[in-house]
């Protein structure tokens, strides 16, 4: 779709040499690119190199897989634990607002997530980096003109065995970690004293035990000093993407609590939390992983804005330069990155879209008995 979209484009990579070039030198870089051969050639030519496992050659000279590969933990770092912060937090804070039904914490809360999800997102970006970074220095800003590895402190990576992409990737690991070992302690406190731990210290205990596996592991001093440069990106990301989830958990909660079971557990007596986090709040759930799974493309790709005004160097920001600069294997292997990480993403949401919906696992059991 793409290479057809392609076809629009009035010019093509050699047009920026306009002024330092005549028109033969770019006819014969165009020609030592490929770009000249037939729009159906190249395309068939890009996924005979895709087969082969690779993604071709910068227009600039470098390899796309290498330079793709750098980024990755980058969009990590920021999409996967934005993603996951910002769905947990609107959940949570849906399902409050809704049982509380009115109030001044529903009404703020509800105005702050519209605003939030509908503000200009470089105009929220600016706000951000001024007030957190420049005002109270809580994050240091990176503003792009400089790479990360400038901007690290250096007293600290002097004798580093690590490189800071390592490091981002060890931070995702444990951060997806104590997700599971914090819902694997809910659910055996559930099912031995029929007691889950509160919000608040589910997020201590989050908190801590992530703390404690980065210097447990040797990279805690390492994993602070990227995470005062990377606060900025996930913040802002959390704060534009965590009012669509906030706005749909409300509305299912709403339907959710007119249901049946939810009087019926009522009338036995069940204390409030029970009702609304097992009975109301688990099944609100299923509508709001169906538009997460939806929308994970379009988040992916939303980052763009984000990346560029803040110089964080991920796939969505190296998609849009290599738009503009019309360097197509690289735009293509970002596309393609991209919907790889989206497919994969989406693969774990479906199976934890099986696990919280019964439904979908009788209809398993069922077809594999058949």
């Amino acid at each position: 779709m793409f290479f057809v979209t392609e076809m629009l484009i009035p010019h093509d990579f050699t047009v920026q040499f306009a002024l330092s070039m005549n028109r033969e030198l770019r006819e014969q870089l165009a020609e030592e690119l490929g770009i000249d051969m037939p729009l159906g050639e190249r395309y068939v030519t890009w996924l005979k190199r895709l087969a082969q496992g690779s993604l071709g050659t910068s227009f600039y000279g470098y390899p796309v897989v290498e330079y793709l590969k750098g980024l990755i933990p980058y969009t990590l770092l920021v999409f996967f634990t934005g993603t996951l912060i910002a769905f947990l937090f609107g959940q949570w804070l849906g399902k409050v607002v809704t049982w509380q039904r009115s109030g001044v914490l529903t009404t703020t809360a509800t105005f702050g997530a519209i605003a939030l999800y509908t503000t200009f997102p470089p105009w929220l970006t600016f706000l951000v980096t001024y007030f957190l970074a420049m005002r109270i220095n809580l994050f240091r800003p990176l503003f792009g003109w400089r790479s990360l590895s400038a901007e690290l402190a250096r007293e600290i990576w002097r004798d580093a065995t690590l490189v800071p992409e390592r490091v981002m990737l060890y931070m995702v690991g444990t951060f997806v970690a104590m997700l599971v070992i914090v819902s694997l302690i809910n659910k055996l406190l559930e099912k031995k004293i029929r007691w889950r731990m509160p919000g608040f210290l589910q997020v201590v205990f989050f908190i801590a035990g992530m703390v404690g596996m980065w210097f447990g592991l040797g990279f805690g001093r390492y994993a602070f000093d990227i995470l005062s440069i990377s606060g900025l990106p996930i913040l802002t990301y959390v704060l534009l993407s965590f009012g669509d989830t906030m706005l749909i958990m409300r509305t299912s909660m709403t339907d959710t609590l007119k249901e049946e079971y939810v009087n019926t557990a009522r009338a036995k007596g069940l204390p409030s939390h029970v009702i609304r986090d097992r009975h109301a709040a688990r099944n609100a759930l299923l509508p709001v992983f169906s538009r997460l799974v939806i929308s994970l493309p379009y988040l992916l790709t939303g980052l763009v804005i984000i990346e560029d005004v803040l110089g964080w160097p991920g796939i969505s920001g190296a998609l849009f330069n290599s738009l503009y600069q019309q360097d197509m294997p690289v735009v293509m292997g970002a596309l393609l990155m991209v919907g790889v990480l989206s497919s994969v993403a989406r693969l774990a949401l479906d199976v934890m879209y099986a696990v919280l919906d019964p439904r979908v696992r009788h209809r398993i059991a069922v077809s594999n008995h058949l």
